[in-house]
């Protein structure tokens, strides 16, 4: 039986929460997460994580049923679409919303297999076998230069544009989100950057793998826990998931 536990804190540092996150199953069992971090500060961030989660709980629900994984990944492909342009439509409605974003990123679990689901630099884990496992792909400026051999992975972490998207949800009309089959785990993480961001790898599996914390909502409330103690420089959502 699938478990699950997401949580969500403010952090130390910022006036507001703009981090959003669904989890929800439909009518035919198939299980849907997802963490979304809003972008651009004063940007109506927090409308933007907000509304592309609540498209998903009006329209997952009756969705299915799932015959086959590339049937899902066609659903959930062209539903991610409709999401972005439902955000991008809202920012065009007021001054105060133009330019809104967010990142995107959960899994899909249905009977045929998994999904990962990815814009922008939240991420999700796998965890397998005690070791943590990176199943998605940072759309940031800095990750771009390092696939392109430009700086090493030393430079990578501490640079000064390391938090740059060069992708997101809701900021143009038409987006291509990554959605690809990943192995099945023991754990799945899915987090915002409030989390991966300043916890090390090796510190998320020490929490995720632990037998200290043997629930989902233990790992997750350690996890939290952490990340405000490294500073709680950002909204931190985690959601931990044992399928």
């Amino acid at each position: 039986m699938l478990k699950y536990y997401a949580k969500t804190d403010i952090g130390l540092h910022r006036s507001c929460n703009q981090d959003s996150y669904i989890t929800i199953t439909n009518n035919f069992g198939d299980f849907l997460a997802l963490v979304c971090d809003g972008i651009g500060g004063g940007k109506a961030g927090d409308v933007a994580s907000g509304e592309f989660v609540s498209y998903f709980e009006r329209i997952f629900k009756d969705s299915g049923p799932f015959t086959s994984l590339e049937m899902a990944k066609e659903y959930i492909t062209y539903y991610l679409r409709m999401a972005n342009r439902h955000v991008y439509e809202l920012s065009l409605t007021s001054k105060s919303l133009y330019g809104m974003g967010t990142t995107v990123t959960g899994i899909l679990i249905t009977s045929f297999g998994t999904l990962s689901i990815n814009l922008g630099d939240s991420r999700v884990y796998g965890v397998l076998d005690k070791r943590l496992f990176r199943l998605t792909n940072d759309h940031t400026l800095v990750n771009q230069m390092l696939m392109n051999g430009e700086i090493t992975y030393e430079e990578s972490i501490n640079h000064p544009k390391k938090h740059f998207l060069v992708k997101a949800a809701g900021v143009f009309e038409e987006i291509d989100f990554d959605v690809h089959k990943v192995k099945d785990m023991k754990y799945y993480l899915i987090c915002s950057d409030g989390l991966c961001g300043y916890v090390k790898d090796d510190e998320l599996l020490n929490i995720v793998d632990s037998y200290e914390y043997d629930t989902c909502r233990q790992k997750c409330d350690e996890l939290v826990n952490l990340a405000l103690l490294k500073g709680g420089y950002d909204n931190i959502t985690v959601v931990v998931v044992e399928p």
